[in-house]
């Protein structure tokens, strides 16, 4: 046996003994939720170097490191200002990073925004810079572009620059620049056309097909075979009702395209005939969820080489039978590594695609990082997102699925807390946001924090979640506090019923929408929770459709998913936990960024004065400088901490053993 499966088979059997041993220490909460120890590595094109992002607190440092005998990393930049945030890195050449980061817009309307900015920096550290800096200003105000980041393609055949959708600030439609990775100088390569808001460059960096939606929500899609004919309208529909064929990719054929249709109530990819403006065959669908879309290989050209699709935990199918072998090797030779089932995508390769770096994962596992040489087929993990995390330690998640009160099956995600029975556990339902969004098995740092508590943590996806077909979406049109919140309530419910959950040790989570089911659940169920945390979350569904301005101008999406013509007020205000909070009965924990562009801040402001009006036990925390989410370590930790003090506090789990942290 090798060395290397006598590894593995050592980490089996360590495993296998942890399951069995006492419950695991108490994992301190800046172990799941500091800012990862690395993050975004990209090979560069000669395959010899990767680079990446260090962390330290909210100090962002970017290295490289050779890949074969590396010495100690080189640092290039370092990034020290909270108010900007690195988000990924990618190399435009051999010699030369493009970095995307976050900042402040100092001029937001109405609320403080974020802008995305482009910087690029040499292999060995010089030339930092800024690219969008000297691009012109616009208007009497002189406003600076505020989408800098959108690149198009890499253009491996002119490795000085890069092709980018160059949004004017109040334009409806962006052109495309070609951008110098040196200086940042602009070239024109296509004005505005047709409308198009999302511009699609094929493998060899050709613009050949763009699409837009109209203000009545019709879809438009525009493409050409040849870069030097004009784009022509090949399809147009209703985005809503029956729908119709949407954009997903370039075929090798550039006569076809990929699109997204619908197949038997689920979406599935087809080809399409741009001469014909024709549905084509079926390239590939799946018999229980929806295709999320085509699959690309990590090379700077970024051919389809496959679909991607969620049952439970994420899957890749290849369309070529050779290169679908070798990922179905590499899948099981993480999996004998690791004893569990594990998910593995590329994310960066060289020119030539003979080396790949891979990313790793599953819910028990965060993310690590693999160097995959494909001449000798030799795999070295080289990077570790949280090296600290052990995974014995960790929960494993399971699918579970239970019929909703109107007989629709509900699929849903259970992780128990290690170490204790599997029995009358105080629970927490985790709902995520959208509500038009899904669970899946994944590394979830959320469910691993409350699980280590000695939470049973529970993940819906009730009916409007996406992912699981047609029918599945559209029975949450406009059930917004209603046959989605009964869903909830139903899983709730199925939970005791199994023995699994205490009825009186539920509590209720989640962000966004989550957040508003939360808030509704406490105010409609008032007895099934004793207690609920909320953060980011709509209140009052009117106050939301003002605030974007959907609610005057009518617009189909929100009359269609959620509600808003005229005669519709009542029901929205009766599915809006603001106006009901003398129902509540429960402690409430409410959070908010006070920066928020999707859901204002003043939503949460509102929620905790009616609150403390009503007399009710509550606790506010607002984050400045924060969005909808996290961006600052921070602000992160701090949340995370007041939820797991929350819920410990109001539900009254298991004692942890002690922690092992220094």
């Amino acid at each position: 046996m090798s060395s290397k499966r006598i590894v593995a088979a050592a980490l089996s059997c360590w495993i296998a003994g942890a399951v069995s041993a006492d419950v695991p220490p108490r994992i301190p909460v800046r172990e799941f939720f500091a800012n990862p120890a690395v993050s975004s590595p990209r090979l560069s094109d000669d395959g010899k170097t990767y680079a990446f992002i260090r962390s330290a607190g909210d100090v962002q440092v970017i290295f490289s490191l050779g890949v074969i005998g590396g010495a100690k990393p080189v640092p290039l930049t370092r990034i020290s200002d909270p108010e900007n945030r690195l988000a990924w890195l990618e190399w435009a050449n051999e010699s030369r990073l493009l970095i995307s980061g976050q900042a402040r817009n100092p001029y937001g309307i109405g609320m403080r925004s974020r802008m995305t900015r482009l910087y690029g920096v040499d292999r060995d550290g010089k030339n930092f810079a800024w690219l969008g800096k000297d691009w012109p200003l616009f208007g009497q105000l002189q406003l600076p572009v505020t989408y800098q980041d959108q690149v198009l393609h890499w253009t491996p055949d002119d490795p000085e620059s890069v092709l980018i959708q160059f949004w004017q600030p109040y334009d409806e439609s962006p052109k495309v620049r070609r951008m110098d990775v040196n200086s940042g100088a602009l070239r024109g390569v296509q004005g505005r056309s047709h409308g198009i808001r999302n511009w699609y460059a094929d493998a060899a960096g050709k613009l050949r097909a763009g699409d837009t939606s109209t203000a009545l929500n019709v879809y438009r899609l525009y493409a050409r075979v040849d870069s030097k004919d004009p784009l022509e309208r090949v399809l147009e529909h209703p985005i809503f009702g029956d729908g119709g064929p949407t954009f997903a990719g370039f075929h090798a054929d550039p006569s076809k395209l990929y699109v997204s249709a619908q197949h038997e109530g689920r979406t599935a990819i087809f080809e399409f005939d741009i001469r014909t403006k024709q549905l084509g065959a079926l390239a590939f669908a799946h018999p229980e969820v929806d295709v999320g879309g085509l699959y690309q290989d990590p090379g700077r050209q970024r051919r389809v080489v496959g679909v991607y699709y969620i049952v439970d935990r994420p899957e890749i199918h290849i369309f070529d039978e050779a290169a679908a072998k070798e990922q179905r090797a590499l899948r099981a030779a993480f999996e004998r590594e690791f004893g569990a089932p594990m998910y593995h995508e590329g994310v960066s390769a060289s020119a030539d695609g003979a080396q790949q770096l891979l990313e790793v994962s599953s819910e028990v596992q965060p993310p690590v990082y693999y160097f995959y040489d494909r001449t000798k087929r030799h795999l070295t993990r080289v990077l570790e997102q949280r090296p600290s995390l052990k995974p014995e330690l960790l929960a494993p998640t399971r699918r579970v699925t239970y019929q909703a009160r109107d007989g629709l099956s509900i699929p849903a995600y259970l992780t128990l807390p290690k170490g204790v029975p599997p029995k009358n556990l105080p629970a927490i339902i985790d709902v995520h946001g959208g509500p038009w969004s899904r669970d899946w098995i994944q590394w979830d740092p959320e469910v691993q924090l409350l699980a280590n508590r000695g939470f049973a943590v529970f993940q819906i996806n009730f009916r409007g979640s996406d992912g699981l077909g047609k029918k599945h979406l559209e029975a949450g049109y406009r059930e917004w506090g209603q046959k989605i919140q009964d869903d909830i309530t139903d899983g709730v419910k199925w939970l005791v019923a199994e023995g699994m959950a205490d009825p009186d040790r539920i509590g209720i989570t989640g962000g966004s929408y989550g957040g508003y089911a939360t808030l509704v659940g406490l105010t409609n169920t008032p007895d099934l929770y004793r207690a609920g945390a909320a953060y980011a979350s709509v209140t009052d569904i009117e106050f939301l459709l003002s605030d974007d301005k959907w609610y005057d101008w009518g617009y189909e999406w929100h009359e269609t998913m959620v509600g808003g013509e005229r005669g519709d007020k009542e029901r929205l205000r009766e599915s809006s936990p603001l106006r009901h909070v003398a129902k509540i009965r429960a402690p409430v924990l409410l959070g908010h960024g006070a920066d928020d562009q999707r859901v204002h801040v003043r939503q949460s402001r509102r929620m905790a004065e009616a609150l403390k009006d009503a007399g009710k036990e509550y606790e506010y925390l607002e984050f400045p400088d924060e969005i909808h989410g996290f961006l600052l370590e921070a602000n992160r930790i701090r949340w995370y901490e007041a939820l797991s003090a929350f819920f410990e506090k109001n539900l009254a789990p298991r004692a942890a053993a002690p922690s092992d942290a220094p």
